[in-house]
């Protein structure tokens, strides 16, 4: 059982080093009494929590917190006893924190008689508890396009007939307008919002929307962006990406840019930007010539997801495609989508049907862990459901390098590799190939070793 007391500034001292530590002053006890420590959780969980405070102390109020941030207030049940409802479904899978914090307000009679200043200048005290579980929730297997031009730009058709052929016709799970900002009226582009709202469909069809802004070295597709008005130097446009909290995409010509554009596989103006990091979640990984550029952006520090993209223009959008990008989500909701985008828990596909995952020590592709440095377990899942479309080659890559492969010959595999990760900041990625060159692209797992 989880059992801590401690003062407010020792919360946010484990909260920081994600570890618990016995504190040294009284107060209230507080006792997670369910979940147990490593206990595995699937959907919704019963966190329950006994919560007793010391004399001349007054509960305020009773939260569980978890390692991302969201919190819900507990109820009284019976007793000292208190409990809420966690939906795990929320969360990432992997290794999480539990806490349960209780705000007191009062004084503590045990440091009445005692020289203390704490007893004095504070009212309000936190205590709180935390427990270690394990998330293990399955993910959906999404297909869509996030790269679509319409008449609007440079491409053919509205955005609905976009939206509509990218669900009726392509039968993709979702689908994102990415026309190009310079060539956007504000009217037009409040009626691509217009159509997507229209379009979108929980359960059966996620209609995003974004901007493809350039700047002179290359392009940026911006998702959920309120304008199409966004500035067109990087650092500017990365300011205003964090403000208006949108997700960021580098599309090819990001990187490598049009034959005779100024600035053309300039790789030094994907400069790293610490506080862009965040926005930026992806970047397009289709062919030899994008991983190399992909692992540029890796060693620079980025933490990019690996997409497909089919920069399509014609009315046949996703018919002839060669490229898709899969997130994996628990649902079909653009809230969902999005998150998935956000986490980077991503793949580059180059088959209409391959599902692929990857984990390292139990956590999702796309997660960014710390472990002692060591060996550590890699697990690629892979599964194509046309028996004849088996595995050719299966390669694992860290900082860059192939470190392990595998060739399965087999259209399901699953391949297990103890991988030794030294001290210090490390990514790692897989690349499927199958016959025909098609390829697919993992979004890493970063691992900090210490």
């Amino acid at each position: 059982m989880g059992r801590l007391c401690c003062s407010a500034v020792q919360v946010l001292s484990f909260l920081a080093l994600g570890t618990v530590a016995a504190g040294i002053a009284a107060g209230a006890t507080v006792e997670i009494v369910s979940p147990k420590e490593g206990a595995e959780l699937r959907g919704k969980t019963q966190v329950v929590a006994t919560v007793v405070p010391r004399p001349g102390e007054k509960l305020d109020q009773i939260v569980v917190q978890t390692s991302r941030g969201e919190w819900l207030r507990m109820s009284p049940q019976f007793a000292d006893t208190h409990a809420a409802t966690l939906d795990t479904t929320k969360l990432r899978n992997g290794r999480q924190a539990i806490l349960v914090v209780a705000a007191a307000s009062g004084r503590d009679e045990s440091l009445l008689h005692a020289d203390s200043e704490r007893s004095r200048r504070s009212q309000l005290r936190n205590w709180t508890a935390e427990v270690q579980v394990v998330v293990s929730n399955p993910y959906q297997f999404y297909w869509g396009n996030l790269h679509v031009h319409t008449s609007y730009s440079d491409g053919a058709g509205l955005p609905k007939d976009a939206y509509e052929y990218a669900r009726d016709k392509a039968h993709v799970d979702f689908c994102s307008v990415t026309d190009h900002s310079q060539m956007l009226t504000f009217e037009e582009y409040q009626d691509v919002i217009a159509q997507a709202e229209s379009c979108n469909q929980a359960g059966r069809f996620v209609a995003l929307y974004a901007v493809e802004s350039r700047e002179v070295r290359g392009r940026v597709s911006c998702y959920m962006s309120p304008t199409p008005c966004l500035p067109v130097k990087p650092d500017d446009l990365y300011r205003a990406m964090g403000e208006m909290g949108l997700l960021g995409h580098f599309t090819y010509s990001s990187l490598v840019g049009p034959v005779g554009e100024v600035g053309t596989g300039d790789f030094q103006q994907r400069h790293y930007s610490p506080w862009a990091d965040r926005s930026m979640a992806s970047v397009q990984v289709r062919n030899a010539g994008e991983e190399a550029l992909y692992i540029k952006l890796l060693d620079a520090g980025w933490h990019v997801g690996a997409v497909g993209g089919q920069d399509q223009h014609e009315r046949m959008r996703g018919a002839t495609a060669s490229s898709w990008t899969v997130a994996l989500a628990r649902e079909l909701t653009r809230e969902a989508i999005l998150e998935a985008l956000s986490s980077r828990r991503t793949y580059s596909a180059g088959d209409r049907n391959l599902q692929l995952t990857l984990s390292v020590d139990g956590e999702d592709m796309g997660s960014q862990i710390a472990r002692p440095a060591g060996m550590l377990n890699c697990l690629v899942t892979v599964a194509d459901p046309d028996e004849s479309e088996v595995i050719d080659r299966i390669d694992l890559l860290v900082d860059g390098r192939i470190v392990q492969t595998a060739r399965p010959k087999l259209a399901k595999y699953a391949w297990a590799v103890p991988v030794e990760f030294g001290v210090g900041k490390h990514y790692c990625f897989v690349r499927v190939t199958q016959p025909g060159d098609h390829m697919t692209w993992s979004s890493p797992i970063w691992v900090s070793a210490y």
